[in-house]
């Protein structure tokens, strides 16, 4: 993939960002990308570590020299004690990851053995019970294949907030908190998706939030 990869894959998210502990020292970020938000969380701490996990060799060897360390592979063939040496981590990010592999469950098992006792496990996934998801298959009788999205083409699993914590809770993991990105079109922007997103109120109806959530976003420890 290297300089063409996705550019969704890419960037700054203030949700993920802004729940990562300000205590936290040593970070490992699965799915690095080319280090964007491993570098801003260098930033925001003097002495703190931020490792990296990054598939495309491209994008990892850019991340490689913005972060403390990059391990270039194949996540679900990780040696999880091999990467960034001695030591648990304060806090794992898998932000839009999960979805991708084959086995997410035993990638979670294992990467959360290296979490530290107070640690924090940072995780996003597309709601596949989206609105747009519904419209697709059930008005429009298609299941797409995009470049980007709930429906990007590279996802191999899908998942509902009910099954995102039954992820977490399937290796050992307690969730502390459950959020949702709001949206109403799969299309970024514009001023219906700027108004719901605006409706925090509505994490709290249940319907309306499982259909309206784009993003799923969980904090969890052990």
């Amino acid at each position: 993939m290297g300089e063409g990869l996705n550019a969704s894959y890419v960037g700054l998210r203030r949700e993920i960002w802004t729940r990562v502990p300000e205590a936290a020292d040593r970070i490992l970020d699965v799915g690095a990308s080319d280090g964007t938000l491993g570098a801003f969380l260098l930033e925001q701490k003097p002495g703190r570590e931020v490792f990296g996990v990054e598939m495309d060799e491209g994008m990892a060897a850019r991340a490689a020299g913005r972060l403390t360390c990059v391990h270039q592979g194949d996540v679900e063939s990780l040696d999880w004690s091999s990467v960034g040496g001695d030591g648990e981590f304060d806090c794992m990010i898998f932000a839009d990851v999960l979805e991708h592999l084959v086995d997410p469950w035993a990638a979670l098992r294992e990467a959360s053995a290296r979490l530290s006792e107070h640690g924090k496990m940072v995780i996003s996934l597309p709601n596949i019970r989206h609105v747009s998801a519904w419209w697709s298959i059930f008005v429009a009788g298609t299941f797409p294949r995009r470049t980007r999205g709930v429906f990007d083409e590279t996802h191999l699993r899908w998942f509902t907030p009910r099954d995102a914590q039954a992820l977490c809770q399937a290796a050992g993991l307690r969730v502390e908190s459950i959020d949702y990105n709001f949206r109403f079109f799969d299309k970024v922007g514009g001023l219906v998706n700027r108004a719901v997103a605006m409706q925090r109120w509505m994490k709290w109806v249940p319907g309306m939030r499982d259909v309206l959530a784009y993003q799923i976003v969980i904090v969890a420890g052990r």
